[in-house]
């Protein structure tokens, strides 16, 4: 378990290990959090590079509010915020096969069934990729990084009934996407 009060005194004495540290504890999370709402692989990796360095810079300005894991996925939304109202990424994110099969198979994979479960996969990006970018930040918080309606609260500063409807509409959208794609 982490200690995030010992992670934070360590990181602001500037100890390179407890760098490490934070990159391995949640970098994994907040690479996939991030590629479910750009969409694209590279700039989910260049969201989550500034997420690391941003917190690091901001770190003395945290206020312990919040968790640290709060904290960062704050800023990492804001930054994939920023990064998407560009209209430069808008035009030229896609998914294609190589990044859509880099989700993880969900669990009972049946290698048998790899070709069927990779279009799935792509079709279920592309529905999420397609949702209003406040439906595909709850949407992945919520079913890809398990966080509950009252952490996603804080992390989006909404209130929880506000992420409670924002997941609703957000499933239902979802839902006629892959209806509309036969892919139920």
């Amino acid at each position: 378990m982490l200690n995030e009060t010992e992670l934070i005194l360590r990181l602001l004495d500037g100890e390179e290990s407890a760098s490490r540290e934070l990159v391995l504890y949640f970098g994994d999370r907040l690479l996939r959090a991030a590629y479910g709402i750009t969409g694209d692989l590279q700039a989910a990796e260049e969201v989550v590079q500034d997420t690391f360095l941003k917190t690091c810079r901001r770190l003395s300005s945290f206020k312990g509010d919040s968790s640290l894991e709060t904290w960062m996925f704050r800023i990492m939304i804001n930054t994939a915020r920023n990064r998407m109202r560009s209209s430069w990424i808008r035009r030229v994110t896609t998914i294609d096969q190589g990044q859509a099969s880099w989700v993880p198979a969900p669990e009972g994979y049946n290698p048998e069934h790899e070709l069927l479960q990779r279009e799935r996969r792509q079709e279920v990006i592309r529905c999420l990729r397609e949702l209003p970018l406040k439906y595909r930040e709850v949407m992945v918080l919520y079913y890809l990084e398990d966080l509950s309606v009252e952490k996603i609260s804080q992390v989006l500063g909404h209130p929880s009934g506000t992420v409670k409807s924002q997941l609703s509409r957000g499933r239902d959208r979802m839902k006629q996407l892959l209806e509309i794609r036969e892919v139920y």
